[in-house]
């Protein structure tokens, strides 16, 4: 963890504040950032460490619920893969360059993210222009799903935005096992011990 630590801390350093960053594992790395040397430099930068927006869900639904941006709406998180594309385009570039001089090197790379750009800002018009017809479409169709089985059951509290805080803390409240439970498990074992030693 010594390498993503001082990566985390280099881009502090760099990028200042309110910085969102996603990493395969985003949960146990917020973890070791929080227990590091660089636990204040993150606080007070406000580091939002998560797990990858298209990486896929994280390995458990409470992960999930803190760690993925799907739920952490709101705080203004762009494209989280973007860095981790510049690095693979990079390496991508290093057998072309890796004998040129320092200016040939430059060069190389500013041509390089000079048609990077090129090429995104071509691609990123059709990207956001299908994504709002998919988003327009969606709204359309769910908003009307939603509000007949609001109508459904009136009885019921649909504030939905609550429903995953709500969630995390169930899912904290059972994180381990009753002590009756356990003690059953542990009792059934030991009787199955007995049985194989007699």
């Amino acid at each position: 963890m010594k390498y993503s630590l001082a990566t985390v801390n280099k881009l502090l350093d760099i990028f200042g504040d309110n910085q969102a960053i996603g990493s395969d594992i985003g949960c146990s790395l917020s973890k070791t950032v929080a227990t590091s040397s660089i636990q204040d430099n993150a606080v007070n930068y406000k580091l939002l460490l998560l797990v990858n927006a298209f990486h896929g869900h994280a390995h458990n639904c409470k992960c999930q619920l803190q760690y993925h941006p799907m739920y952490l709406r709101g705080f203004g998180l762009k494209d989280l893969e973007t860095c981790e594309c510049i690095f693979a385009s990079l390496n991508a570039t290093a057998c072309l360059i890796h004998h040129a001089s320092y200016f040939h090197y430059s060069q190389f790379h500013d041509l390089h993210f000079n048609q990077w750009d090129m090429d995104k800002y071509f691609e990123l018009s059709c990207f956001i222009f299908n994504n709002y017809k998919q988003v327009i479409a969606l709204i359309s169709d769910f908003t009307k799903e939603l509000d007949t089985y609001c109508l459904s059951f009136l009885e019921q509290d649909m504030d939905f935005k609550t429903w995953v805080a709500k969630e995390l803390a169930y899912l904290d409240s059972i994180a381990s096992e009753p002590a009756h439970d356990t003690l059953t498990v542990d009792y059934v074992e030991a009787l199955e011990k007995l049985s194989r030693y007699q």
